[in-house]
């Protein structure tokens, strides 16, 4: 932030550009250009520091408030560090938003960066401290992203929240689907009773694959991909409608070509806790009169993303999912959590544990809300680790008074 605000910190705008020069033999090299026309006047009447013209230039507004709130932010990198224990690889992240405005008020990444030390990180082998994976980092988010197909198939047609699909047995021994002209979709292995026919409250609560496989399949690429543009989430290399045609039923649960990050995953909860409506997440206070619960700055990109009726609908399946499904480790929780989990497979090593989710679900159209998305690398389901970390989360929230 102090880089990227670095004319307004120093009440100047020197224009620095890149620029090709030569050295004294010749040589060419880079170097930077920076124009100081805004400071003549000061230069000009540097005898009368009290003058109305100096007077106006040092009295400007330079400072710069973020919307961070130093006590959650606090408390969440303890929270990281905790749950980075159950992590194989030792690493976690999250964010917290504020559901209307998008400001963030808290962010981390796990193992904490050396900013200060880059080079001795590389040096001693510990680049990984240099990822903001809050950010950054990108995952497979696993059923998580049955939020976004979910979200596809209402934008296309609200309706489709009736459209039923069948999970049955499959040859193996699991529980799951056949795709036409493709592989059986298999649900977790510990699902040893197929979910039957089920409309998709029930494919969300119960977290189905075969459910959004289906759907998905219904759906067709453009459609999900129209929705994951509008997230920023990528579900195919490049964009490519013919690649995702060839992996949309891995891709309508979160799998095949999908990545994304915790941010972009908090933004998609914050949408859903927002009446449908996006906001782009961002860590300066950009309207410093407006109060810290009140509309986002004019600055702030808002876009809908679903109509209020079809938010509502997806945040009570989500409250489900807490209260029936598999998010029930956060039922008892005071702030009344609304929230999908997601355990998203890695070739060759355990799932990360994913948790993404709003809270309070009840809350009045007054009050603040805030939408998170935890991480917790190869710790296996997210309805266990993932879970656990985002129900501290909130917890802490509500200490800080920032929730009620």
């Amino acid at each position: 932030m102090e880089r990227d605000a670095d004319d307004r910190l120093r009440g100047f705008d020197d224009h620095a550009a890149n620029v090709k020069s030569t050295d004294e033999q010749g040589r060419p090299v880079p170097t930077v250009r920076r124009d100081y026309h805004e400071l003549v006047p000061l230069l000009r009447h540097r005898h009368q520091p009290d003058g109305a013209t100096a007077s106006a230039f040092l009295a400007k507004n330079r400072d710069v408030r973020t919307t961070i709130d130093a006590r959650l932010q606090l408390r969440l990198s303890q929270i990281l560090a905790t749950a980075s224990k159950r992590s194989e690889s030792g690493h976690a992240a999250a964010v917290v938003l504020d559901a209307a405005t998008g400001e963030v008020l808290a962010i981390g990444s796990y193992p904490f960066p050396v900013v200060d030390r880059p080079v001795k990180a590389v040096e001693e082998g510990r680049e990984e401290a240099l990822l903001d994976r809050s950010r950054y980092g990108l995952y497979p988010p696993g059923s998580t992203f049955k939020l976004v197909t979910a979200a596809a198939a209402l934008r296309q047609n609200p309706a489709l929240a009736s459209q039923t699909f069948t999970c049955g047995d499959l040859p193996d021994g699991r529980v799951g689907a056949r795709i036409p002209g493709g592989r059986p979709v298999r649900d977790d292995v510990l699902d040893h009773h197929p979910h039957g026919t089920i409309a998709m409250h029930d494919g969300l609560v119960q977290s189905c694959n075969a459910y959004f496989a289906q759907l998905a399949m219904k759906l067709g690429p453009e459609a999900l991909l129209d929705a994951a543009a509008t997230l920023g989430i990528s579900v195919t290399p490049g964009g490519s409608v013919e690649r995702l045609r060839s992996t949309l039923p891995q891709a309508g649960y979160g799998q095949g070509d999908v990545v994304a990050t915790p941010l972009r995953m908090a933004r998609v909860a914050a949408a859903l806790a927002n009446g449908g409506v996006l906001s782009d997440a961002h860590v300066e206070m950009l309207d410093a009169t407006a109060p810290k619960s009140g509309a986002p700055a004019s600055a702030v990109k808002r876009e809908r993303l679903l109509s209020p009726a079809s938010a509502a609908t997806l945040g009570r399946y989500m409250r489900d999912g807490v209260l029936e499904g598999t998010g029930r480790l956060l039922r008892n929780h005071p702030m009344r959590i609304a929230g999908k989990t997601g355990t998203a497979e890695v070739v060759g090593e355990t799932s990360h544990s994913w948790f993404v989710g709003f809270a309070p679900y009840d809350a009045p159209a007054t009050a603040r809300r805030i939408a998170f998305a935890v991480i917790v690398e190869n710790a296996g389901y997210g309805g266990a680790a993932a879970a656990s970390a985002a129900g501290d989360v909130v917890t802490a929230a509500a200490s800080a008074g920032l929730i009620k």
